[in-house]
């Protein structure tokens, strides 16, 4: 009587790639550069055009300007399409190092980005629509309700500060653990956050500017990065998290 042995199939070391990851990764990074340009490199521009005014003051100017205005105010808010899309593509590579760190910092940067994009609409209707159907002080008027308003700060206001801020910080310290993005942009984009919540614009440089670089590079960066950092090396004991 013989035996029969079944040859045994050595087991798949590699990670399967999902279907249509490296497109994913690839408009990940690309969002991140159009937020980049659009979120940083329009408010710069208008800083630099406009000068530190105030978004009142700003309504105003752009009677004067109105196609200068109505660019900066459209870039802003298309950007709030890909920004989000971006902060993803940054969570997917941060959460093999940290997860749990990866996972509160993306959850407080999107209810960030929903109050974030709530007031550039609402910048939007009082800043571009208003003058033009309800004239200037009115629109200027209306501006300064919104945001005296209890529900916008409740749910716009409140959101952005507070899960911006965070959700972006603890993000950035997602990724300077990853030990696979650049750690300059990652440093930028902290400053930008201190700079641009706690202190206000020097002369002609402004916050903005560090956001466009930090996103721009960071998007460059993960274009071009591997699929085993993109879709997660096979897990060994270095490069467990018990940190979170």
């Amino acid at each position: 009587m013989t035996t029969s042995v079944r040859p045994t199939t050595p087991p798949d070391t590699h990670a399967e790639v999902p279907p249509l990851s490296r497109a994913a990764q690839i408009g990940a990074g690309l969002s991140l550069v159009l937020a980049g340009l659009l979120n940083g490199g329009a408010p710069y521009a208008g800083h630099l055009l406009m000068g530190d005014l105030d978004f009142s003051e700003q309504i105003r100017w752009g009677t004067e300007h109105p196609v200068l205005h109505q660019v900066e105010q459209s870039a802003l808010l298309a950007s709030l399409f890909f920004l989000p899309l971006g902060i993803l593509g940054l969570a997917q590579v941060c959460r093999w190092r940290s997860p749990r760190l990866t996972a509160t910092a993306t959850v407080l940067a999107l209810w960030g980005m929903w109050g974030f994009h709530t007031i550039i609409a609402l910048g939007y209707t009082a800043g571009t629509v208003a003058p033009g159907a309800l004239g200037v002080d009115d629109a200027v008027a209306l501006n300064e309700a919104f945001l005296s308003h209890t529900g916008v700060t409740a749910v716009a206001l409140v959101p952005h500060l507070v899960g911006s801020f965070l959700g972006m910080l603890l993000l950035a310290v997602a990724g300077w653990r990853s030990r696979v993005l650049h750690r300059v942009p990652l440093v930028l984009l902290v400053v930008f956050l201190l700079w641009d919540f706690l202190a206000s614009a020097v002369g002609p440089l402004e916050p903005h500017l560090l956001l466009m670089a930090s996103l721009v590079w960071l998007g460059v960066q993960m274009v071009r990065l591997p699929r085993t950092a993109w879709a997660g090396a096979p897990p060994t004991t270095e490069n467990k998290d018990d940190e979170g």
